[in-house]
Order: C-alpha cells, then structure tokens, then sequence
C-alpha cells in the first residue's frame, strides 16, 4: 500500500506517522518527502478495518490536512518512466557512478557488449570502450561534458560522456554522482 499524507511542514510530523505504523506492527518499506508539504509512505497490505483506522489516525494527527491512497511512490514513477525513456533509446547508453561502475544500461548498450544488464554491472566503462579515462575525468575539480570518437567492437562511435550533478546544501557547490554515456554510431 502506499500513502501520499498532505501536510504542513511541522517538525516531528514524520516520526509521528512512523510512530503510528510502528504500534500496528506494520513493515514500512519506503518513505519520500517532498518540499511540497507531501510524505509517502509504502507498506505491506492492510486488511481493510485495519487500513480504514490508520487513515483515521493519520488524519487527526495535527498538521495533516489529507491523506490518500496512490498507485506508486514519486521515485517509483520516476524510475519508471527513466526506464522507459532508456528502453525507447536506439543508441546504447548507460549510467556510471563515481568510480566508472556501470550502474543502468540500456537494451541497446548491452546488445553492444554483448552482455546483460546485470553483467555489465561487474564491469567499469574503462574496461568497455578504451581510449578515455573514465576516473581522472570524474575526479576532476570540475567535471564536464566530454565527446570523443571511440572504436567498439570494429565500429565508431561518438561517445557523449555527460556528468550527473546533485544540487549542493546552501552555499555549497554542485557535487557529480555519475555520469551518463552515450555512444552514437557515426
């Protein structure tokens, strides 16, 4: 079941909504809030008087003002539709992390190395496409996008190397999590 609770934003609102699941020895599987004055919470199924008094209880809890059952969680949506977009995708592309791991890959991408998504998971993209440097690019102070003709398997490409930012606390500078690379057949 998942949960999307309206709120205010109170300080120790979350742990009372967590405080509610935890006395009726419910399993939380996930929790997402946004800036929006929005909690989601994913837990295991509820028999219907059960669920009818925990939606009852979230809603006199002070600063909730609705809550409603969803279909998914806000990164479930996201994850999905960034799986569709990756699938949709002619070219191969595939997501690393800071060390050059391959974490996603695209159909495409595996049927260029042959490999599927989870065994490309084992491998870093120095050891699919040579010729860049994947871990000095990524350990620069600054890290931008990079394009580079590489030759994969007999065939040339146009690598786009892209990097993943995630935005900094206040005063603080955007820091790279990854980087998207993206090969097109020239």
């Amino acid at each position: 079941m998942r949960l999307e609770v309206f709120c205010q934003d109170r300080l120790g609102l979350t742990r009372e909504l967590l405080d509610l699941l935890v006395a009726r020895n419910i399993d939380l599987r996930g929790i997402e809030i946004t800036a929006l004055g929005r909690i989601y919470l994913n837990f295991s199924a509820l028999e219907f008087d059960a669920f009818s008094n925990l939606m009852a209880e979230i809603r006199r809890t002070p600063g909730v003002t609705d809550v409603r059952t969803v279909a998914y969680m806000p990164s479930e949506r996201e994850h999905r539709a960034l799986s569709a977009l990756l699938v949709a995708m002619p070219d191969p592309v595939f997501s690393i992390d800071l060390k050059s791991k391959v974490e996603l890959a695209n159909p495409a991408a595996q049927n260029l190395f042959n490999l599927d998504e989870e065994k490309m998971r084992n491998f870093s993209a120095g050891n699919l496409i040579n010729g860049f440097n994947f871990m000095r690019w990524l350990e620069s102070d600054r890290v931008e996008a990079q394009a580079q003709h590489v030759v994969i398997e007999g065939r040339d490409f146009l690598m786009e190397a892209r990097p993943i930012y995630l935005p900094g606390e206040e005063g603080q500078n955007d820091r790279p999590v990854g980087a998207m690379v993206m090969l097109k057949s020239t």
